[in-house]
């Protein structure tokens, strides 16, 4: 498998002030699959990320799976998504080497890295969603 590394993309999740073994999020992060673009031999991935703590975060690793619409896994990339200011919504985009009718799905495999939360609260906060038809967005 090939990993890539994201051109820009950004999520939102943090904790209140306190020590990072111990944060929790308050608020969800809301991560909307926004649209697919062919840009070439590759397909342009944007993303709206709403991040509601009252934090910022410094770094966010997301292990990602895309999925063909048959359901195979076509890449992983790992993507480094920070960091993102507190009560902030941005809109980042990466680029996969793939046409965008190749990718039915997007998988959130797991949080690999977050600061100042831990990755297990960080994944807790993610909330998922897709516009675009027949490609789904989820953990």
């Amino acid at each position: 498998m090939r990993f890539f590394t994201p051109v820009l993309f950004a999520a939102a999740v943090a904790a209140p002030a306190a020590p990072a073994a111990f944060a929790q999020p308050v608020e969800p992060v809301n991560i909307q699959l926004n649209v697919l673009d062919n840009l070439q031999d590759r397909c342009r991935v944007t993303f709206v990320l709403e991040n509601k703590q009252p934090a910022a975060i410094e770094s966010l690793k997301l292990d990602l799976a895309v999925f063909n619409p048959e359901g195979a896994v076509r890449h992983r990339l790992i993507a480094e998504l920070g960091p993102v200011r507190a009560s902030k919504t941005a809109v980042k985009a990466f680029a996969v080497d793939s046409a965008c009718s190749q990718v039915g799905a997007i998988l959130v495999n797991d949080v690999n890295a977050c600061a100042p939360a831990t990755a297990e609260a960080c994944l807790e906060a993610l909330q998922l969603s897709s516009r675009v038809k027949d490609v789904r967005l989820y953990k």
